[in-house]
């Protein structure tokens, strides 16, 4: 017993320690795992709310639905109906059929009737259209529209048109009445989002702590029992990712190693055989320092830790695994696929037939060749699955894009595609960044503008709130547009710095410690 136990000693606090440290050298990066898990839970919990229906319809006759599902949040929607009719001429062909030589002599006659389109938006979102041609010059043309939640009419507006207008609607629709409170549980979850940071250089820190206490035989109990605790909450969570693919890179060993959700869980329960070993064997653990020296060595590790985790939060990660780091070709890394790697997912398409109370897989070869024998036999085609056999390179950039708010141009191209150097000053979100840099950043841009660098500002916030942050900060430009995911891969602090020559990352820089102008002439000269 006495073998097995130090060699899952050993094994289990050196795994620990070097997994803490890998995720301690990036907080930010497990973080952002955390705040997926927490996410994941919050809505696996959510109460299930009914759907609102936008239904256009020609009188009776539901011409086109459209449906959105409500949110714990909805209390007053907007709703806005654009209809519009314009006069067109049809020909009159009625006759009466004993006076029908007469009638194909004369004339076609013409009647007015109206071309109707009708379209709503609700949250700015189309919520649809249709365009009517009545036949009937004696109806009147009527449309409708109406919401409809839980089989309940909560609104709706009909339109009666005899002449040419064009008119705009607008409702506000009332659904608080329609949507089903949240329960604590969901609450909880989505409110541990703003302590992700914490829980996460917190984890991370235990992880290395408790890998030198079993390393050194300090406090065995506390410790061994202090790992199973820990590791069967990992369990839980690798577990939970697996079974219903969700959070599909836990961040176990951060972007240092990437582990797959059954890979990350065989991990978390060999791991949990290994502890258990110790805690069942800890009587042949010895402690290699006294009762004294091992508390102050302790506390010196845990200190070391923390301190270690929030530095690399607050200045970068001393070691950078991520796509964007130094040296990378970003244009080369979206577009390259390496040797020996499919450009696209191999998909094998299997095809289910029904028959009965029994159902039949079929692949794209069988029912081919088969196709009239299934006919003659009853069986009947019902929907098509298509299964990845072999998974294609996924790029670890596959979201970059930048654009301007203000006319909707799209500048990816252009950034990665124009030659010389360029800044990009990431603020992720206006409202939560470091704002002591703001003075810093402006000298930057101005320098930028004189020694022709280009200056990329870009945040996720939308552009009021950005144009707000702008003016209240005196900043000399103006904000475009990134997605929100991809701007907290490039920027693990809020905000962060980039210098890039063509595609190429030459460096990047937390918001705490900005380059001088004299360091950028240096890195721009070589």
């Amino acid at each position: 017993m006495k073998i097995p136990v130090q060699i899952s000693r050993v094994f289990t606090a050196l795994l620990f320690i070097f997994s803490g440290m890998v995720k301690l050298n990036d907080p930010s990066g497990f973080a952002i795992k955390l705040n997926e898990y927490f996410d994941v839970f919050a809505a696996d919990v959510a109460q299930k709310q009914d759907s609102i229906h936008i239904q256009l319809m020609d009188g009776a006759t539901v011409l086109q639905q459209t449906s959105y599902p409500l949110f714990s949040s909805d209390k007053t929607q907007p709703l806005q109906i654009n209809v519009s009719s314009e006069p067109i001429a049809v020909a009159d062909t009625s006759s009466d059929t004993t006076k029908s030589k007469k009638s194909s002599k004369r004339k076609k006659r013409s009647r007015k009737t109206f071309n109707l389109k009708l379209n709503a938006t609700y949250k700015e979102l189309p919520a649809g259209e249709m365009v009517f041609q009545p036949q009937d010059s004696g109806a009147k043309a009527m449309a409708v529209v109406r919401c409809v939640v839980a089989n309940k009419t909560i609104y709706q507006k009909d339109f009666h048109f005899e002449s040419s207008n064009s008119e705009v609607f607008k409702a506000d629709l009332q659904l608080e009445p329609f949507v089903k409170k949240e329960g604590a549980l969901h609450g909880f979850f989505l409110s541990m989002k703003q302590y992700s940071l914490y829980f996460s250089v917190g984890f991370c820190a235990l992880e290395v702590i408790l890998g030198f206490a079993l390393l050194v035989g300090w406090s065995i109990s506390f410790t061994a029992l202090s790992m199973l605790l820990l590791i069967v909450f990992f369990t839980f969570l690798t577990g939970y990712s697996w079974i219903y693919n969700k959070v599909t890179d836990c961040g176990c060993f951060g972007d240092f190693i990437k582990l797959k959700p059954k890979e990350s869980f065989i991990k978390d329960l060999v791991l949990t055989g290994l502890i258990l070993i110790i805690v069942f064997g800890r009587s042949y653990i010895k402690p290699w320092f006294s009762k004294g020296f091992g508390w102050k060595f302790m506390g010196v590790i845990s200190l070391l830790s923390v301190a270690f985790g929030w530095l690399c939060y607050l200045y970068l990660p001393v070691w950078d695994f991520l796509p964007y780091k130094p040296g990378n070709d970003i244009h080369k890394i979206m577009t390259e696929v390496p040797k020996g790697m499919r450009s696209s997912d191999s998909i094998q398409m299997l095809f289910v037939l029904e028959k009965g109370k029994d159902s039949l897989s079929v692949t794209t070869k069988e029912y081919t060749a088969g196709y009239e024998k299934f006919e003659k036999e009853g069986w009947k085609f019902r929907r098509r699955i298509d299964k990845v056999i072999v998974e294609g390179y996924k790029s670890p950039i596959h979201d970059f894009a930048i654009s301007d708010p203000r006319t909707g141009t799209d500048l990816k191209d252009s950034f990665i595609g124009s030659k010389g150097y360029k800044l990009l000053w990431i603020v992720t979100y206006t409202d939560k960044g470091y704002n002591g840099c703001n003075p810093e950043i402006s000298e930057i841009y101005r320098w930028s503008k004189g020694n022709a660098v280009a200056f990329y500002p870009v945040t996720a916030s939308s552009p009021e709130p950005a144009a707000a942050y702008v003016k209240e900060q005196k900043l000399p430009f103006l904000f475009l547009s990134a997605d929100q995911k991809m701007l907290m891969t490039l920027a693990r602090y809020n905000p962060t710095l980039y210098l890039f020559k063509n595609a190429v990352v030459v460096n990047k820089w937390s918001g705490r410690n900005l380059p001088s102008e004299n360091k950028l002439k240096k890195l721009i000269s070589r």
